[in-house]
């Protein structure tokens, strides 16, 4: 059964294959794919998870892993900041080397991959638990968004580029491949306009946010060109983060109307800042990026202008899971007093391997 993505609808038994002869079974996955009912709904007053003195002005990128263990890329002070254990405050901070991280990507294993393109034009691996960090990508410029897939593929939308590259990491060489977007600013099916946001689901389709064309491209396994994604009655307005749920369903951060948009069976809805106005009190945003779930369905937004991570809680989701919020003062980071995880897809899946059409076999910075 496909949803309105095109996407098979997820098993969970589906998700534990055992290897069979002409097939290889690919690492877990690190991130939160929370399995929602159609009548999930968000507290429309978030809390305030982090602030400018934590993270900094214009906090873009999130991470947050299945322990649920929180990483921002704080760019203004060249540092990532890390929550372990649902803590209050960060327990841990990375910054050695970097310029300027935009985002980042952790893996299965830990590890930690950090945008460092700014002025350095690459990607640094900080190993789990290592004090240093080794260039794992050599780019043209900033990742706007970095993505490991399941065939552990690392990926970066290069902004300013206007496309979206890809290097295996299973090579110490650095040959990446150009994956969507030719370099030259466009709106056709090939080309993207200023992407941010991408995200590789399990059956390798690629998902960009191409910001400046107001759309949303899937790209399949392969392929160059690009469809858009409809959003039914919904008009997107410079679209920047993108995430899928369990199911396969598209939220997005609508950073244009300043306001978070979900898919479910019954299309396209605001879930959060539906105002339609920025601002900065506790129900809205002001040009956000990003945005994140926990293993509770909980939303992690970076509200850019703001200078802030906003929470907006899971309030209900009819899935049989007991869901609670705590009682929170403004500017304080609280957690979700919610018993049981929601379903998360965690582990591997077989394929195929992919190859791409265009390569770039030599390193050349033309473009920041």
């Amino acid at each position: 059964m496909l949803n309105q993505n095109g996407n098979m609808l997820a098993d969970v038994d589906a998700a534990r294959m055992n290897v069979i002869s002409g097939t290889r079974f690919l690492s877990a996955i690190s991130y939160n794919l929370p399995k929602f009912c159609a009548n999930a709904t968000w507290n429309p007053v978030a809390i305030t998870f982090a602030t400018s003195a934590i993270v900094g002005t214009n906090p873009y990128g999130i991470f947050i892993d299945t322990n649920n263990t929180v990483y921002v890329a704080d760019r203004a002070n060249s540092r990532v900041q890390i929550w372990f254990n649902n803590s209050a405050t960060p327990t841990s901070t990375i910054s050695g080397g970097l310029n300027t991280p935009y985002n980042l990507f952790v893996s299965d294993n830990g590890d930690i991959y950090v945008d460092n393109g700014y002025a350095n034009n690459r990607v640094d691996k900080w190993a789990l638990n290592s004090n240093s960090s080794v260039p794992t990508m050599y780019n043209c410029g900033p990742c706007f968004s970095l993505f490991i897939d399941i065939n552990n593929m690392l990926y970066c939308s290069l902004y300013n580029a206007n496309k979206v590259i890809a290097k295996s990491l299973n090579t110490n060489l650095n040959i990446w491949n150009t994956v969507a977007g030719t370099g030259t600013a466009g709106a056709t099916s090939t080309t993207l306009n200023l992407p941010c946001d991408i995200f590789v689901d399990n059956n390798l389709n690629l998902y960009v946010a191409d910001t400046a064309n107001n759309r949303i491209q899937k790209f399949g396994s392969g392929q160059i060109n690009g469809t858009t994604v409809p959003t039914g009655t919904i008009t997107l307005s410079h679209p920047t983060g993108i995430i899928l749920d369990f199911d396969g369903y598209l939220f997005i951060v609508d950073q244009g109307n300043n306001r978070l948009i979900g898919s479910g069976p019954y299309g396209y809805r605001c879930i959060a800042a539906c105002s339609g106005s920025y601002g900065s009190s506790s129900t809205q945003l002001w040009v956000s990026y990003s945005l994140r779930f926990d293993s509770y369905g909980n939303l992690f937004v970076s509200d850019l202008y703001n200078n802030r991570i906003q929470k907006f809680f899971l309030v209900t989701n009819g899935c049989n899971v007991t869901t609670s919020t705590t009682t929170m003062s403004s500017g304080t980071s609280m957690n979700s007093t919610q018993s049981v995880p929601l379903l998360t897809s965690t582990d591997g899946t077989s394929s195929t391997s992919v190859s791409f059409s265009t390569i770039d076999h030599t390193f050349q910075c033309t473009v920041r």
